[in-house]
């Protein structure tokens, strides 16, 4: 059992050569079958390369999504029996937020955990990957995006863009779907679009802030960790982050006591993890097929945990914190929508990769929509009747 592999073909070689013809048969057999295992089955002496990954995410330890990260960490573990430790720090343990992708980049960190928009300084086509507004205005949802990315030629877009066009040295694997966000959090009502344009408002980068702008509102980004510092100043008066249960992790219903639900700002958002290509092509392709299996499984988990822990978190902001929870005025969706159109369109005409992306998106809703759309009205329509109307009237 502690012979190498090369050790068993010396061994079997020279009982050949020495007088393996002189044995009886059945001896012969025995004996060959004996030399056979030697020679194939692998040697326990023989270690496997094992490999560690840093992962820092733009969130903190107590969000949903770092939960969700250190779940992937943990089927990374399993699967790999060991050979690829994954650890996981939380925003600004490392780096600042904002210089994650550089830094994976230049090999400081082997990986982050961000969303697209975070880079949209590097170009503004990395926010349509993650919180594109074409999904809303065909009526498609978190689910019609990720058949896109994996089936209609969004994933090969993405690294075309990061590799081709921003020259980014890192590999992406998506892990953690959390669109349908909210409007977010307000000191004062918003009733309307007038109301909305007259408050300061944190915002996300990239598409969704121009968007926001573009509408006429007040809207300036900050990183996660520094909104509550904002708003405790008077700075802001209204913010975003991601949704109930990972807002309510960093403390925004101590400062806020208004939140309005879903907005088609982010109608559609998911997380990535980028690698260092350098670490990236480091792992053999088992382990880098871990990788991303470990990832399909932990979007799966996440949209679950998304739909029940939310819905847990809204209820508990309301009964125990008092907090007014709104469905954001239908005005306020009408006048996200037109100055989207405006901006897809300006965008388009500046940069012809951002024109292929959307008329990739485009392309691909006009296929996908008269289905599944017709899908998503009846199961609206169902729940409207059924469960939505009933309990507003109680």
């Amino acid at each position: 059992s502690i012979l190498t592999d090369k050790c068993a073909h010396r061994v079997v070689s020279q009982l050949l050569v020495q007088g393996f013809l002189s044995l009886s048969k059945v001896t012969a057999l025995a004996v060959l079958a004996a030399l056979s295992l030697l020679m194939y089955t692998p040697s326990t002496a023989v270690a496997k390369e094992t490999f560690r990954m840093r992962i820092q995410a733009a969130v903190p330890s107590g969000a949903m999504s770092f939960e969700m990260l250190e779940a992937f960490a943990r089927r990374v573990d399993v699967m790999s029996e060991g050979r690829l430790k994954v650890q996981v720090f939380g925003a600004g343990a490392i780096v600042p937020s904002p210089q994650i992708l550089d830094s994976v980049h230049r090999g400081i960190l082997e990986a982050g955990f961000a969303w697209p928009q975070y880079w949209s300084g590097k170009h503004p086509a990395t926010s349509l990957f993650s919180n594109t507004p074409i999904w809303p205005m065909a009526g498609l949802d978190q689910l019609t995006h990720f058949a896109w990315m994996y089936k209609g030629g969004g994933l090969e877009l993405y690294h075309e863009l990061l590799q081709n066009v921003m020259g980014v040295n890192v590999v992406s694997v998506f892990v953690t779907p959390s669109g349908w966000q909210p409007l977010g959090w307000f000191k004062v009502p918003v009733e309307n679009m007038k109301q909305f344009q007259r408050i300061k408002y944190r915002s996300p980068p990239g598409l969704a802030g121009e968007i926001f702008k573009e509408a006429g509102v007040s809207a300036v980004f900050l990183p996660g960790e520094e909104i509550i510092p904002a708003a405790d100043r008077g700075v802001i008066d209204g913010a975003e982050w991601i949704n109930p249960v990972e807002d309510i992790a960093f403390g925004f219903h101590q400062t806020f006591k208004r939140y309005y639900l879903a907005s088609i700002h982010q109608f559609i958002d998911v997380g990535e993890i980028v690698i260092n290509r350098g670490f990236w092509n480091k792992l053999p392709k088992d382990l880098q097929e871990i990788v991303r299996t470990a990832a399909m499984a932990t979007i799966v988990d996440t949209f679950a945990n998304d739909i029940v822990r939310n819905a847990e978190t809204i209820k508990t902001l309301r009964e125990k914190h008092g907090i007014t929870v709104s469905p954001t005025p239908s005005d306020v969706h009408a006048g996200l929508m037109q100055a989207a159109g405006r901006v897809l369109e300006r965008r388009s005409r500046e940069d012809a990769f951002f024109k292929k992306v959307v008329d990739s998106q485009r392309n691909f809703a006009l296929t996908v929509a008269p289905w599944w759309g017709e899908v998503l009205r009846i199961y609206f329509s169902l729940s409207e009747n059924a469960v939505i109307r009933p309990q507003a009237s109680k």
